[in-house]
C-alpha cells in the first residue's frame, strides 16, 4: 500500500507493506515517507541498522488511528538509496495543532533550553505560541559517536530546523503537540539564523514598563533587573524595579523525566527579600495588566533594604494598581487551612475579610507550622499582592507572606467597642427580637452548609492530587521499566544472534562469554522485577517483620564486604560499630534491604577513592545507623521526593539506576517501626540516619545472611 492508502483505511491490525525513504529515526521508531505521506514504524522487531536516505520495504501491521496511526514493523529490506524528500515549511502553531503526521518539515523558532538524552542533543524550542522538543542529531544504531554535553552556544539562538514532525499524545490519549526528530548532524538540518550565547545574561537590560501593551507572543527571552519583594522555596518570586512589578518562575522548562540530562549550571539560586537580581525569562502580560515571566533563570548581583510595605485597604487593592506591591493590610480571620501542594510544600492559607471584601493570605513553607492567629482574630499582615486570576483562585486577590512573623493578631478596632455601636446593638436586639434569633439560625445553617461545601471541595482536591500523583508514578514506572529493560534485552538479543549466526565457529571462551552475557542480563532484569514486587508488597502492607537475634558487627562487616566486592572497591568503606553493642532483635531481611541500598548508593554516587563512613550505635529508640558519603549530594528541590518510587535526583547524570532503592529502604524501615532521615547539600555529600526500634536478644544469633 501507499502510506495515503493506509491513512485512508485508518484501522489497526491490518497487514501492510510500504516502500519509502527513511527520513529520521529514534530509539523507538523509524520514520518513512513516500510520495503520498509519511508514517512512523515501531522498530521493536526490526534489528537492521538504517540511515537517512535508505530506500526500504517494511512489512508489518497497522496500529493506532488518526494522527497516532503507525506501523508495527516485522521485517525490513533495504532496496537502495534515495534523496531525502523535499521539506514543506510550517509554523510551530500549525504543527502543534494538527499538521504533524510524521512528515519531513521545516520550522523556525528560538532555543530556550538544551540537554542531552541517549546520545542526542535535546532542544526546547519556542515557535510562536507553540513549544516543542527537537532531538538532534538522529539516533544512529551501532555508532560510536554520541552527544555528551549540551551545546551552550545554541542558548536563545534563532534556528531553522528540518526533521520528522511526530505527533505527541497525553496519557489519556489526547493530542498535546509534537516532537521534531532530526535526521542527522548536517548543518542544513540545524541552521542558526541568529547566534545565541552560552552566557544568557549578556543581552540588553529592559525595564518592566517597556513590556506594557505587549499583545503578540514573543519567542525571545529578555533581561530585567530588580529587587526581590517575595520569595517562595517552590521556585517563584516577586520583584520590582523603578517602573513596575513582575512575577517570576522557572516553569515551562523541559519536562523533568527519568532519562533526561540537564545543565547542572542552570542558574536558579535561592533568594530572600531585598536581594538584587538579574532575571532572563519570557514575558507574558495578563488580562489584568500584571506581568509574569516564565522559563526563567536568575542570578543575585547585590542586596539592599527591601521596599517598604504600603498601608492599603482591601477595598483599595480590589480596585487595582497594587499587583506585585508590598502592602500592609488588616482584616478578620474567617478560616485557617493548612494543606500540602503537589510539590510537597506546606501551604498555610488564611481566609480573610475586610470592609466586606473576601481575600486570602498564604505562607508557603517546607514543613507545617502552627498558625499565629485563629479564626475570629483581627489580624495585621505584610506581604506582596497577587491578582492574577489563574494564580489566586477563589478570591479577587491574595497576600503572599514571607513567613509566619508577617501576620499577627491585633485588638479589635475601637469602632467595634464604641458606645454608639453598643447602643445600636441593644436597641436592634430589643426591636428585632425573634427576628434576630431567626437570622442567627439561618446564618448558622448557612455556615454549616458552607463548611460542608468547603470540606467537600478540599476532599475533592485531595482526591485529584492523589490521582495526579498516581498518574505520575505510573508514567515513571512505565518509563523506567521500559528504559531499564531495553539495554539488557538488546544485549541478550545480540548475544543470542551471535550464537545463532556463528554456531560452531566460536572458541569455547567466546561461546562462554556470550552465554555469560545472556545470564548476567537475565539476572539484571530479574533483580529489577524483584525490587518492583518487593515495593508492591510494602505498599500493600504485606511486608511482615520477623525479628531474630543479630550480631551487628558480623552482619554489617559481611554486608560491607559484599558491596566492596560488587563495586570493585570503587570507594573505601569505613565501618564503626559500637564496641559495647549487644546482640539485638532485628529483621535481617529488611535490614539487608535498608543498609544495602543506602551503602550501595553512597558508593555509586561518590567519586572513586573517597571514603564512605558507616556508624552503628544505640540511641533512645533502639539502634541508629549513620551512612555518610562525600558525593554529589541531593538538590534541595529533590529532597521532599527522594523516597518516592522511580524518582531520581536531577543531578545524577548518566549514572544508572531505577529510583527504587531509597523507596524500598524507607518502606522497610517503616515496616520495622523505624524511620530514615536525610541531610544533604549539593556538592557537600549526603548523610542518611536510620533509627530502628530493637530489644536486646536473649539468645545467640544464627549465622549472618550471605
Amino acid at each position: 500500500m501507499t502510506i495515503k492508502e493506509i491513512r485512508t483505511k485508518n484501522k489497526a491490525n491490518i497487514p501492510a507493506a510500504v516502500r519509502g525513504v527513511v527520513t529520521a529515526m529514534d530509539v523507538v521508531r523509524i520514520y518513512v515517507q513516500d510520495e503520498t505521506g509519511a508514517i512512523g514504524v515501531i522498530r521493536a522487531a526490526v534489528f537492521q541498522p538504517v540511515a537517512p536516505g535508505d530506500y526500504v520495504e517494511i512489512k508489518g501491521t497497522t496500529t493506532g488511528q488518526g494522527a497516532g496511526l503507525g506501523l508495527n514493523g516485522l521485517s525490513l529490506t533495504k532496496t537502495g538509496i534515495a534523496a531525502l524528500p523535499a521539506t514543506k515549511t510550517f509554523t510551530g502553531e500549525q504543527l502543534d495543532a494538527s499538521e504533524s503526521q510524521h512528515q519531513r518539515v521545516r520550522v523556525t523558532g528560538t532555543v530556550h533550553e538544551v540537554g542531552v538524552s541517549s546520545g542526542m542533543l535535546v532542544l526546547q524550542v519556542q515557535s510562536g505560541s507553540a513549544s516543542f522538543i527537537a532531538m538532534w542529531p538522529g539516533y544512529q544504531p551501532h555508532s560510536e559517536t554520541r552527544v555528551l554535553a549540551p551545546r551552550m552556544d545554541l542558548m536563545d539562538a534563532d534556528v531553522e530546523l528540518v526533521g520528522a514532525a511526530v505527533p505527541q499524545f497525553s496519557q489519556a490519549g489526547y493530542r498535546n503537540g509534537f516532537r521534531l526528530i532530526m535526521a542527522s548532524a548536517d548543518p542544513e538540518d540545524l541552521k542558526v539564523l541568529k547566534n545565541g550565547s552560552p552566557d544568557i545574561f549578556t543581552r540588553p537590560l529592559r525595564t518592566l514598563e517597556s513590556f506594557r501593551g505587549m499583545t503578540s507572543h514573543q519567542n525571545q527571552r529578555h533581561l530585567i533587573k530588580g529587587v526581590v519583594t517575595y520569595w517562595s522555596d517552590a521556585g517563584w518570586f516577586h520583584l520590582q524595579d523603578e517602573t513596575g512589578t513582575a512575577r517570576v518562575n522557572n516553569a515551562d522548562f523541559m519536562p523533568q523525566q527519568i532519562g533526561w540530562l540537564y545543565r547542572s549550571d542552570r542558574s536558579e539560586p535561592q533568594l530572600s527579600p531585598g536581594d538584587i537580581v538579574e532575571v532572563v525569562g519570557m514575558p507574558e502580560v495578563k488580562s489584568t495588566g500584571s506581568i509574569s515571566f516564565t522559563r526563567c533563570e536568575w542570578r543575585q548581583t547585590g542586596h539592599a533594604e527591601p521596599p517598604p510595605f504600603l498601608a492599603a485597604s482591601a477595598s483599595a487593592i480590589i480596585k487595582g494598581g497594587y499587583d506585585g506591591r508590598p502592602v500592609s493590610v488588616t482584616g478578620r480571620v474567617v478560616d485557617v487551612d493548612i494543606s500540602t501542594d503537589y510539590q510537597g510544600f506546606a501551604v498555610h492559607t488564611f481566609w480573610m475579610q475586610s470592609e466586606g471584601v473576601d481575600f486570602s493570605a498564604i505562607v508557603q513553607m517546607r514543613r507545617k507550622a502552627k498558625a499565629p492567629v485563629k479564626v475570629g482574630d483581627y489580624a495585621h499582615m505584610t506581604g506582596v499582592v497577587t491578582t492574577a486570576p489563574n494564580v489566586v483562585g477563589r478570591t479577587p486577590f491574595r497576600i503572599n507572606l514571607n513567613d509566619m512573623e508577617s501576620i499577627h493578631s491585633l485588638p479589635p478596632p475601637p469602632a467595634w467597642r464604641s458606645a454608639k455601636v453598643i447602643r445600636w446593638v441593644l436597641v436592634g436586639a430589643a426591636v428585632l427580637g425573634f427576628g434576630v434569633m431567626w437570622i442567627f439560625v439561618l446564618r448558622r445553617q448557612v455556615a454549616q452548609q458552607t463548611a460542608q461545601l468547603r470540606k467537600n471541595a478540599f476532599q475533592l482536591q485531595e482526591q485529584l492530587d492523589q490521582e495526579k500523583e498516581l498518574s505520575e508514578m505510573k508514567s515513571r514506572f512505565v518509563f523506567t521499566v521500559s528504559h531499564e529493560f531495553r539495554n539488557p534485552l538488546a544485549i541478550i538479543m545480540s548475544c543470542s544472534d551471535v550464537l545463532q549466526r556463528a554456531k560452531g565457529k566460536l572458541t569455547p571462551e567466546e561461546h562462554e562469554r556470550q552465554i555469560s552475557g545472556i545470564q548476567l542480563n537475565v539476572r539484571r532484569m530479574a533483580d529489577m522485577m524483584e525490587e518492583v514486587l518487593l515495593l508492591g508488597r510494602a505498599e500493600a502492607g504485606r511486608l511482615p517483620c520477623n525479628p531474630e537475634p543479630v550480631n551487628m558487627q558480623s552482619f554489617c562487616q559481611r554486608l560491607v564486604d559484599q558491596i566492596r566486592s560488587v563495586s570493585d572497591a570503587r570507594c573505601p568503606i569505613e565501618l564503626c560499630v559500637e564496641k559495647t553493642l549487644p546482640n539485638l532483635m532485628l529483621d535481617t531481611s529488611m535490614l539487608h534491604h535498608i543498609l544495602g541500598n543506602l551503602i550501595s548508593n553512597a558508593v555509586k554516587y561518590s567519586p572513586p577513592g573517597l571514603c564512605v563512613d558507616v556508624n552503628v550505635c544505640l540511641d533512645d529508640i533502639g539502634v541508629c545507623f549513620t551512612i555518610h558519603d562525600q558525593g554529589m549530594g541531593v538538590p534541595t528541590m529533590d529532597r521532599p521526593r527522594i523516597f518516592e518510587p522511580f524518582h531520581r535526583g536531577s543531578n545524577v547524570g548518566e549514572t544508572a539506576g531505577t529510583g527504587l532503592g531509597l523507596a524500598i529502604a524507607e518502606r522497610c524501615a517503616r515496616a520495622h517501626g523505624g524511620s530514615i532521615t536525610c541531610e544533604s547539600d549539593p556538592g557537600d555529600g549526603t548523610t542518611f540516619c536510620v533509627h530502628l526500634p530493637a530489644t536486646i536478644a536473649t539468645t545467640k544469633p544464627s549465622l549472618a545472611p550471605s
